[in-house]
């Protein structure tokens, strides 16, 4: 598939290792500095979290940067990935992290059609 995914488009990889929820906003508006808002926003964000942050705090968060990434970039499709399934944890209790990575409280069906 190649770094555009098959796709018939031009794909631009931004990432960062290691990173939290709190420093995603951050992140994008730095990475988007001097480009045009892109037609898809695709995030992969949230696991570094799960055991270091309570899940409803994490909730909240999400929501309100999604609303605000929705405001900032309202041509914008945003994707948020489910959290990733991992071997190992470093914070907390595998199973336990596990279940909270499960469970249905996806942040995007907050968001106002």
């Amino acid at each position: 598939m190649g770094t555009s995914l098959g796709l018939d488009a031009r794909v631009q990889w931004f990432g960062w290792g290691g990173l939290r929820w709190e420093r995603l906003l951050p992140f994008i508006h730095q990475s988007l500095r001097g480009r045009a808002a892109p037609d898809v926003l695709l995030i992969h964000c949230g696991g570094n979290d799960l055991g270091n942050t309570k899940s409803l705090r994490l909730v909240t968060d999400m929501k309100r940067d999604l609303q605000d990434l929705h405001r900032r970039f309202p041509g914008t499709k945003i994707l948020l990935s489910a959290i990733s399934q991992r071997r190992w944890w470093r914070t907390a209790n595998p199973g336990k992290i596990d279940k909270t990575r499960k469970w249905p409280w996806h942040p995007m069906a907050f968001l106002a059609p």
